[in-house]
């Protein structure tokens, strides 16, 4: 049981933390799949048959972890105090435990469990609690993380050898065309006491894909894994032509997507290729001091679309920033021509990056010369916004109704305790259009979106993010990648189809929105104090709010 229990860490994320009371009480969207932690009512948050889940609350077990550690596995006994029984159309099933604590609870659904909606309580102790609401599903996949959380760097093991097969990551990346084990569970029902011990297995029958980097995937297996009751194994080889330190990875069964998770790919064994433009012996620097020293100077040109107005703003920034290494990958920019969904409320998130003192700050621009003040609280950023329309007045805005017009900004610093003197410039085009911007009004999540666009600069990315609330604290976020010389980008339905429907405020208004713009990287700086400066421009179009159906 020793991988069993290694595992279980997988599933285990940071802990609730409630007042003790002396009947068990389930958290509201506290019944989750262990790996994914995809929140209800989101389209993957279906329990699959035979797949492990969680139960968040409060006074369901010891207050001290207790954890299986044989094989026949507990179900109707319980562990240590704690049983959990699940309810289908009147039809009851106790699930089998993995491990007990007051504030969270890990089991396995049975395969035998009946599909549809219904209820599930956990008796601790004698008492039970309040039911909470559970839809069983045939299949629903999450991949496991290293977060635990099910976000950033999944859990997928480089097959070397039979004898060599390390967990991947920035340092040990994956090459095209190598085998990789990937972790997680939901593929769906087994024949079998799940109890007794694991039941290994090839599914070949299952509707089941791996995108990789946007690729599809051959998978050579897709099953329960040989060491533990209800953690899956899907073997895959990854596909030519895709590299990167973040390359998203999702599995799909039939229609329903997986949490998105990322790897590591590189052109060869070793560290991935450094996405920031770093090599040699800056790249070296860089992992010696643990963290990458980066600032980039911004200007970002933005047009909101309001159902009763439209007004534009623009947005001159500079920040200086030492980002930890073991938070690059997270804080990389998504690849062109690919997409990724991520859940909110997410986390738990890496280090962020903290702030570098760059000093005094002022921009020069077709319109005027500027201090570019210091946003209070956030050492290290800097910025000025050209807002016509807005009535506030404050050092960070200009709204005499003066906006940039094409042309070239230079940023200029003095430097501070951290970075030394230096500057920058960025040429302003200004000529990215969304050509079919009148054509949508709100998103359909059954058919593909086809986005166009004009105006676009060679090297430009466009990105396209769409979120979609069903609650002012629940909801998800489709973002998508594309290399800006196409011309348009469709977003595949199976895409949309990871979202929720959006819901309403109080008045009734949708919460969705949609943004898309084009980012262009123009070139670098450089000063002492900072490994990498960026110079960057983008413009943008923000709509809303917009019904996502």
């Amino acid at each position: 049981m020793k991988q069993h229990s290694i595992l279980i860490a997988f599933a285990f994320a940071a802990l609730y933390s409630y007042p003790a009371v002396a009947q068990p009480a389930i958290a509201a969207n506290g019944v989750r799949n262990s790996a994914s932690y995809a929140l209800p009512p989101l389209p993957n948050s279906g329990i699959a048959q035979g797949s492990i889940f969680v139960v968040f609350g409060s006074n369901l077990g010891p207050s001290k972890i207790v954890q299986v550690s044989s094989y026949p596995l507990p179900s109707s006994q319980g562990l240590s105090g704690t049983s959990i029984q699940v309810t289908i159309n009147g039809a009851s099933v106790y699930a089998i435990m993995l491990y007990t604590l007051a504030t969270q609870l890990a089991a396995v659904l049975p395969s035998d469990t009946p599909v549809g909606t219904g209820t599930l309580t956990v008796t601790y102790n004698g008492q039970t609690s309040a039911p909470a609401p559970i839809t069983v599903v045939a299949g629903s996949f999450g991949i496991f993380s290293v977060n635990q959380a099910g976000t950033g760097q999944g859990v997928f093991q480089n097959v070397n050898s039979a004898t060599d097969r390390p967990f991947n990551s920035q340092g040990k990346s994956a090459q095209p065309g190598q085998v990789i084990i990937l972790w997680g569970t939901g593929l769906g029902p087994v024949s079998g006491n799940e109890a007794a011990g694991p039941l290994p297995g090839d599914m070949p029958k299952l509707n089941v894909h791996v995108f990789v980097g946007g690729v599809e995937a051959a998978i050579q297996y897709r099953g329960r894994s040989g060491c533990c009751t209800g953690d899956d194994q899907i073997v895959f080889t990854v596909p030519a032509g895709v590299t990167g330190c973040g390359v998203p990875v999702y599995v799909q069964i039939d229609n329903v997507i997986s949490n998105f998770v990322t790897m590591a790919i590189g052109p060869s064994s070793g560290a991935c290729p450094d996405q920031y433009g770093l090599s040699g012996s800056l790249l070296q620097t860089v992992e010696k001091n643990g963290a990458l020293r980066n600032a980039v100077l911004a200007v970002e040109s933005i047009k909101n679309e309001l159902p009763t107005r439209s007004y534009r703003n623009d947005n001159l920034s500079a920040s200086f920033m030492s980002t930890p290494l073991a938070s690059l990958g997270f804080y990389s920019p998504l690849l062109p021509g690919t997409c990724t969904v991520t859940q909110f409320p997410g986390g738990p998130y890496p280090p962020p990056p903290t702030g570098l003192d760059a000093g005094t700050v002022s921009v020069a621009t077709p319109v005027g010369s500027y201090p570019l003040p210091a946003v209070p609280g956030y050492t290290g950023t800097y910025e000025l916004t050209f807002e016509p329309s807005s009535p506030v007045s404050n050092p960070e805005l200009i709204n005499n109704g003066t906006v940039l017009t094409p042309g070239t900004v230079t940023f200029t610093f003095t430097g501070g305790a951290k970075v030394g003197p230096g500057s920058g410039s960025i040429d302003v085009p200004l000529t990215f259009v969304w050509t079919n911007d009148a054509a949508v009004t709100s998103i359909n999540r059954s058919q593909a979106l086809t986005l166009t666009w004009s105006g676009a600069t060679s090297g430009g990315i466009v990105y396209v993010f769409i979120q979609s609330p069903v609650t002012s604290s629940i909801g998800a976020e489709l973002s998508c990648a594309a290399d800006a010389t196409l011309g348009t980008l469709t977003i595949p339905a199976d895409f949309l189809s990871a979202l929720p429907p959006s819901g309403a405020d109080a008045n009734g208004n949708p919460l969705g929105s949609f943004n898309i713009n084009e980012t262009v990287m123009t070139g670098t700086f450089t000063a002492s104090g900072i490994d990498l400066g960026q110079l960057q421009f983008s413009q943008s179009v923000n709509k809303g709010p917009m019904v996502i159906q």
